[in-house]
């Protein structure tokens, strides 16, 4: 409870979400390039398997920079095994995850959608997703 004092986890989730919406744009915007044209949920473009890599790359980082930022600068005891252990639980977690989603986009049979939109869901997604574990992974450990 003390060490909560010291860290606003409302304001680290907060960042946390900032910081996945800025790499899923880069990452977007990598993969599906800045031609604005409608995406397809499958082939060719691969929207809805888009989900599996962003939520294993988000659910990873958010559970593993946050903890060990959080270690340091509350002295916390906690073993530095125990956080990386736990954040490849998460990124197997968000696997799952972006899996599920993967397949319900594909075998929805679901019609294109429009570049921006695509874009704002994929922000929207990665940071949300990002700050939910972010906060997760902080509350159990200043518990």
């Amino acid at each position: 409870m003390m060490a909560t004092a010291k860290l606003s986890i409302r304001r680290e989730a907060g960042v946390s979400f900032a910081i996945n919406a800025a790499l899923s744009l880069a990452f977007f915007l990598a993969v599906f390039g800045i031609a604005v044209r409608p995406l397809g949920w499958a082939a060719p473009d691969a929207l809805g398997l888009d989900f599996i890599p962003q939520s294993i790359a988000v659910s990873l980082m958010s559970a593993l920079v946050p903890a060990l930022i959080a270690r340091r600068r509350l002295s916390l005891a906690v073993p530095v095994r125990a956080i990386v252990l736990r954040a490849f639980g998460c990124a197997l977690a968000g696997g799952a995850l972006g899996a599920g989603l993967a397949l319900a986009t594909t075998q929805a049979d679901l019609p294109a959608i429009d570049w921006g939109a695509a874009l704002g869901l994929k922000l929207l997604y990665g940071g949300s997703l990002g700050a939910s574990i972010t906060s997760l992974i902080l509350e159990r450990m200043t518990r």
